[in-house]
C-alpha cells in the first residue's frame, strides 16, 4: 500500500491504545523505515483480507484518493502477486501523489500473511513497505505496516513529520474498525479442541510362574568288587 506516510524525522518509538510506532535508520539515507505495530480484535484471515486488496483501499485506508488493482497472478493460498495504482490524497496545499506498484504476497493460511511492494513508476524518488498479518489466537492478529517513502517535489520536513505522526496510528485505528466489522460478517472460528488424553500405559502382563524343580535321583551305588581268592601254595 502506499499511503501519503513519510519517514520519522526522529528514531524514537511511542505506544499509544496499544499501537506502537517507530522509525529504522537506513545507513546512508535521511528517510528512515517508518513502523506501527498492533494488536486487531480479528482474525488474521479477516485482516489480510483487508491489507492484501488495493481495490478497496480508497474506503478502507486512510488519505487515499484513488486505488485500483491493475493485475493479479499467482495462488491466493500460498504466494501471489499484484500490480496497484494508488493515489495518495496529501493536505492542502500539496498535490494528490500517484505510484504503481508491484506486490509480493506470501501466504500460510490462518498463520501468517505478508505483502510487500516497491514502485514501478510515479511521483516519488521510492515509495516502498509491507504489511506482516501474524495470528495471535484464531480471533486476534498483530499487524505490523512498514513504509519508506520520498516524493519528488520539495516538501518541508515539519509537514511531513506532522502529517506521518497522525497518520501512522490512524492506520492501524481505522485497520481495527473495519476489521472489527468484517469480522462481524464470518462464521465464529471453531472453539479450540481439547487436549487428546494421554494414552495410559500398557497393562503389564504378570510372568508366568517357574515349574516346581524335578528332583534329581541320586546315582545307584556302584558295588564292589569281589574279592580276589589268595593263590593256591605251590606243590
Amino acid at each position: 500500500m502506499a499511503c501519503a506516510v513519510m519517514g520519522l524525522s526522529a528514531a524514537g518509538a511511542r505506544a499509544d491504545d496499544g499501537i506502537r510506532v517507530w522509525s529504522d535508520a537506513v545507513p546512508g539515507s535521511d528517510v528512515p523505515w517508518s513502523n506501527v505495530e498492533a494488536l486487531i480484535d480479528a482474525p488474521a484471515s479477516v485482516v489480510w483480507e483487508i491489507v492484501s486488496n488495493c481495490d478497496d483501499y480508497k474506503k478502507n485506508m486512510p488519505n487515499i484518493a484513488n486505488a485500483k488493482e491493475l493485475s493479479r497472478s499467482g495462488d491466493p493460498n500460498s504466494a501471489f502477486q499484484t500490480v496497484c495504482e494508488v493515489t495518495a490524497d496529501l493536505p492542502f496545499p500539496l498535490p494528490d501523489l500517484t505510484s504503481v506498484s508491484r506486490a509480493e504476497h506470501r501466504v500460510t493460511v490462518n498463520t501468517s500473511y505478508s505483502r510487500k511492494w516497491t514502485m514501478l513508476k510515479g511521483d516519488y524518488d521510492y515509495n516502498e513497505g509491507s504489511w506482516t498479518i501474524v495470528a495471535v489466537n484464531p480471533r486476534q492478529s498483530r499487524a505490523t505496516y512498514r513504509l519508506r517513502v520520498r516524493p519528488k517535489m520539495p516538501v518541508p520536513d515539519s509537514m511531513l513529520g506532522s502529517f506521518q505522526a497522525g497518520t501512522m496510528p490512524k492506520i492501524i485505528k481505522g485497520l481495527r474498525q473495519k476489521a472489527k466489522a468484517l469480522a462481524a460478517t464470518k462464521p465464529p472460528p471453531p472453539p479450540p479442541s481439547p487436549p487428546t488424553p494421554a494414552a495410559p500405559p500398557p497393562a503389564s502382563t504378570p510372568a508366568a510362574p517357574l515349574p516346581p524343580e524335578t528332583p534329581t535321583p541320586s546315582a545307584a551305588p556302584t558295588p564292589s568288587a569281589a574279592p580276589t581268592p589268595p593263590a593256591a601254595p605251590a606243590p
